[in-house]
């Protein structure tokens, strides 16, 4: 065989080897194009998954009988790396174009080519998968004996983990192109600094820290802008950190001591960006932000003759999603789109949710002994958190269908128990400083201009508080509770959108609910004692309102909201069933839900129109005690702000069915408190209560040269129910000392106007106010029973209507009235076999006076009636005296029949008065027949009535007789009717007849019919009569 030139042999390996590297090179270049922004945390694979867990284990020991044990150290790391990068390498191997791989390996290419083809840089076209889960692990300092004693002097630790990954691609001009999956999820796992005692063994931790925080962070950045289902996002940020540090626990003869310091952290995600402008189905984006802190620190327990002591403190943080400098005036903004001129492009979804889960220093015993932080000496252990999830959400959708609109649900829930004793047969006491920091979200932002079913909004905005703190339970035993507590949480904001030009569009519903929903400061006992101590001051917020604007449109901007802020607390009770309760509590909160909204509807249809219920309502008991058989006292003092909505403005001139406003604002108070109840016991409440309760506002809109427009229609119920100051007793000693001091307001003005209009600038509003109040009164059975209460109270209902339209079209027609009832039971003592005394007082206004007040005080007399204050009042005259000196007189049917009197026609009418012309303004209309009559003095008897003379009358003046009463024949008369004088004081100088001032219209005769009835009755018929008149122009 011949054999090949050595030359040509080399010459030929070395052009290979030149197109190889060549070749690689291109590879790596066409690669790295794909991504935009490239850098060295940018993942070049289209997957790319994680998983990393560090390890740190140190200084713990295990306590058994034949001695301790300390457990070896670890410090080290699990990783899914190098599986993971192998799956990594081998797709971005993927992404090169089959031709270019074969000609790695295979003959040179031919010059000569039939066809040109050019290679795709990326058959995957940019889609990307990507998941970065990182679960720091750190268990150091821990003590656990069993059978036997551990004892760990604590240390100083550290453990940090960040992993950043941004992610950028494109899908611009594409199909199937851009999107991304990704999920950030930071997981650290604190375990630290617990002390356990078994079955006769100890475990104790004596000082030391542990630090710990996890970061798996990125931003994404994409764009589907002209492409079909491409920039799409889908991202999961989850920062839950889970830390379970300076607990001691003991079981069966054991020991526990804890005294630590601990922190956590977890951080996870970034910002998304995305474009699916002239799309179809591109630049949508789904975030789902979760921070969610599990936290069990600080706690002790000890069962079946055990002892536990932990004196910990701790703080754990989670951030969810981040936010970066927006498109709207620099807003920081969380997710960030834009869906103009596309089909289904630029939507945003969005729930970002703010838990917390949370148990610290409390203390239970079961026939042992466990107390947190230094709870006998009334100071608590500190646990703190800081929580935020996601943020601002904007997008565009304009010219566009099913485009550009929002869904973005927000709750911040942070549940928690902190500084509670319980106890069963032993000793529990807790005590704990709790400080809390939660939001969740923000607001939003959107357009929906010349488009169709664009641009609308819809979200759920929750922050809530549900939590135990500074509670004591005991059951033959003895346990305390004290807390002080520092929180704010808050979830959503404000929402804006326009609908210009557009149907369907620019709507907006929101659903804000602020709810602190607690029981704190609260000490009860059965056979036992419990003492409670609580303070905190507290801020929930829940959305910020919202505006829309529309000109022109069909359907769009219109606005929808029920915002409610129902703070439900109980605090500062004490109660007891045969022991001791002692309860005290002081609590200031601010809960908010809602704010101004605003829309816009001119010339348009079906636009603009504003519907809203907001309820602003507190529900509170506090200050209470009682008990049955032993001793309860409760003291409190409250101060509480409530607000829910705002005010509502409008628009719907030129408009069908446009600018409307329909309201239902509800605002009120229902509070039980400074109440004693005793049964066989003594029961004493006290306290203050400062509270505002406030609803809804004004209402404003226009529906000039509309139809259906511009109207207001509502009903705005304002609702008080309160009962304090007030004792109760059965065979024991009760007292209840309370003052109030309680605004409420509700709704507001009422402005529009119909010009031009028909069935347009109409209001319908029934401001109904109701209110019910039990306070300062006392009820003793075989018992003492002592009651104060005092009042302030401010309801107000509604405001001033004004509108204006013609008449003949049913435009600018005011129906336009209010209702109110106040009942109130005050100062009332009720004793049987017992004594009870009752002190109240009373100021209380309603604006626009209700139409039945029924005041039941302790000093109204039995035959008095209640007020009603639309019932036509007397005019008052100062030339007429007001003596009251009938009022024992028997009235109306009750007198009996005097034969010798005469009937009234026998007296004579009052010609003898020259030169007195009658008077029209006299009031005569509703006098009755006896009650009015007060002029008679109170005298002697005397046998006979006779007219006494009068001597000294100047200018001609006798005194006219009256023929027609005979004489009463001694004895005849009642005893118990006062009689006329002996003797009138006689004047001897009267003034002439042309000095005393004329009458224009005295009444020839005097009323002889009774007035119409009085009470509740005559009440409810003016109400219907009031009721019957309201329809009118």
């Amino acid at each position: 065989m011949k054999e090949k030139n050595p030359m040509q042999t080399w010459a030929k390996r070395g052009l290979q080897t030149a197109l190889v590297t060549g070749g690689l090179l291109m590879l790596g270049t066409g690669i790295a194009s794909a991504d935009e922004n490239v850098n060295p945390d940018t993942p070049a694979s289209p997957l790319d998954l994680n998983v990393t867990v560090p390890i740190d284990t140190s200084n713990n020991a295990i306590g058994t009988p034949l001695g301790q044990l300390n457990v070896p150290g670890y410090k080290g790391e699990i990783s899914t790396k190098p599986v993971t990068s192998a799956v990594k390498k081998a797709l971005s191997s993927a992404k090169a174009p089959a031709g270019a791989a074969g000609s790695l390996t295979g003959e040179l290419p031919k010059t000569e080519q039939t066809q040109a083809f050019t290679p795709s840089h990326d058959v995957l076209k940019g889609n990307k998968i990507a998941g970065d889960l990182v679960v720091p692990v750190q268990i150091v300092d821990n003590a656990v004996g069993v059978l036997g004693d551990a004892h760990v002097e604590g240390t100083s630790h550290e453990q940090n983990y960040s992993h950043n990954q941004d992610i950028a691609t494109s899908g611009k001009n594409s199909a199937l192109a851009g999107n991304v999956v990704a999920l950030d999820w930071a997981l650290p796992v604190q375990i630290a600094g617990n002390g356990v005692g078994l079955a006769g063994g100890s475990g104790a931790v004596h000082g030391g820290s542990a630090s710990q925080s996890a970061a798996a962070t990125g931003n994404i950045d994409t764009t589907g802008k002209g492409s079909g289902l491409s920039g799409n996002v889908i991202a999961g940020q989850f920062a839950t950190p889970v830390q379970v540090t300076g607990n001691a626990a003991s079981w069966i003869l054991g020991n526990a001591y804890s005294e630590y310091n601990a922190d956590t952290s977890a951080t996870a995600g970034g910002s998304a960006k995305t474009n699916g402008k002239g799309s179809s189905a591109s630049g949508n984006v789904v975030g789902a932000p979760i921070a969610l802190p599990i936290k069990f620190n600080g706690n002790a327990g000890g069962v079946w003759g055990s002892d536990a002591d932990a004196n910990s403190s701790s703080m754990a943080d989670a951030k969810a999603g981040d936010k970066r400098p927006g498109s709207l005036h620099g807003t920081p903004t969380y997710l960030e789109t834009e869906g103009d001129g596309s089909f289904l492009g630029g939507n945003a979804v969005a729930p970002q949710l703010s838990p917390v889960a949370n148990v610290a220093s409390v203390a239970g015993s079961w026939i042992g002994n466990a107390t947190t932080g230094q709870a006998l000496d009334r100071e608590g252990s500190s646990h703190s958190s800081t929580v935020d999830s996601g943020g601002f959400i904007k997008t565009s959708g304009q010219d566009a269908a099913g485009a550009g609109n929002v869904v973005d649900p927000a709750v911040a829930l942070p549940v928690e128990a902190c500084g509670v004793g319980g106890t069963y047969i032993g000793n529990a006491h807790a005590a704990c400083d709790n400080t809390t920091l939660v939001n969740a979200g923000n607001g939003s932002y959107t357009r929906g201009n010349g488009s169709v079913l664009s641009g609308n909004i819809a979200n759920s905005q929750v922050a809530g508080a549900p939590e135990l703190h500074g509670i004591a339970g005991s059951h033959i035993g003895n346990a305390s509770g004290t807390s002080t507590e520092d929180k704010v949480v808050t979830a959503g904001g404000y929402d804006g959108s326009q609908g210009n030009d557009s149907s369907g569009s620019g709507n907006i519903v929101q659903v804000p609910v602020a709810l602190p929903a607690e029981i704190f400061g609260v000490g009860g006992s059965f056979i036992g004692q419990g003492e409670a101590e609580a303070a905190e001051t507290k801020v929930v917020q829940a959305g910020g309102g919202g505006n829309t604007a529309d000109d022109n449109g069909f359907l769009s901007s219109n606005l929808g909201t029920v915002p409610v802020s129902t703070p439900v607390q109980l605090f500062g009770i004490g109660g007891a069933f045969i022991g001791q309760g002692h309860g005290e509590a002081t609590n200031d909160t601010t809960s908010g839900a809602g704010g101004d909204i605003h829309g816009s509807g001119p010339a348009g249809a079906g636009a603009g129109n504003l519907i809203e219920v907001p309820v602003s309502l507190p529900v509170q008991g506090h200050g209470v005690g009682g008990a049955l058989g032993g001793i309860g006292t409760g003291w409190a003092d409250n101060l509480t702000d409530s607000t829910a909505g705002g005010n509502a403005s409008t628009d719907g001139k030129a408009g069908a069915i446009a600018g409307n406003i329909v309201k239902a604002p509800v605002a009120g108070a229902a509070t039980l408190f400074a109440d004693g109840i005793a049964g066989a016991a003594l029961g004493h409440g006290g306290g203050t209560n400062d509270l505002t309760s406030t609803s809804g506002g004004d209402a404003v809109t226009n529906g000039d040269a509309g139809a259906i427009a511009g109207n207001i229609i509502g009903v705005d119920p304002l609702a008080v129910a309160q009962v304090f100051g007030d004792a109760v007793s059965v065979v024991g000693v009760s007292s209840g000392d309370g003052a109030n001091h309680t605004v409420v307001t509700n709704a507001g003005d009422d402005t529009t106007s119909g010009v031009e209009g028909a069935l347009s600038g109409d209001i319908l509003d029934l401001p109904v106010t109701a209110v019910a109040q039990v306070f300062g009164d006392a009820v003793a059975v075989a018992g003492v029973a002592d009651a104060v209460g005092n009042n302030e109270l401010t309801a107000s209902n509604g405001g001033t209507p004004t509108t204006d339209g013609p008449g003949d079209a049913l435009s600018g027609y005011n129906f336009y009235h209010p209702l109110g009832a106040v009942v109130q039971v005050f100062g009332l003592p009720l004793e049987l076999v017992g004594r009870a005394t009752a002190e109240a007082t009373n100021a209380t206004e309603i604006v626009d006076e209700p139409q039945i007040n029924v005041p039941v005080g302790g000093e109204m007399a039995a035959d008095e009636l209640p007020a009603l204050p639309t019932a036509a009042a007397l005019s008052s005259l100062t030339a007429l005296p007001a003596d009251g000196g009938l009022r024992s007189l028997p009235i109306g049917g009750d007198l009996p029949e005097l034969p010798a009197l005469p009937t009234t026609a026998g007296l004579p009418g009052l010609p003898a008065l020259p030169g007195a012309e009658q008077r029209a303004d006299l009031p005569f209309h509703g006098l009755s027949a006896l009650g009015q009559l007060d002029q008679l003095k109170r005298v002697a008897q005397v046998n006979s009535i006779s007219l006494p003379t009068v001597s000294g009358l100047k200018d001609g003046v006798t005194l006219p007789s009256v023929p027609g009463l005979p004489k009463l024949k001694a004895g005849d008369e009642r005893a118990d009717v006062p009689s006329l004088p002996v003797q009138l004081p006689l004047q001897t100088d009267l003034p002439t007849l042309a000095q005393l001032p004329s009458a224009t219209a005295v009444p020839t005769t005097l009323p002889t019919t009774l007035p119409a009835k009085a009470g509740p009755l005559g009440a409810v018929q003016s109400v219907v009569a009031k009721v019957t008149s309201f329809f009118k122009k």
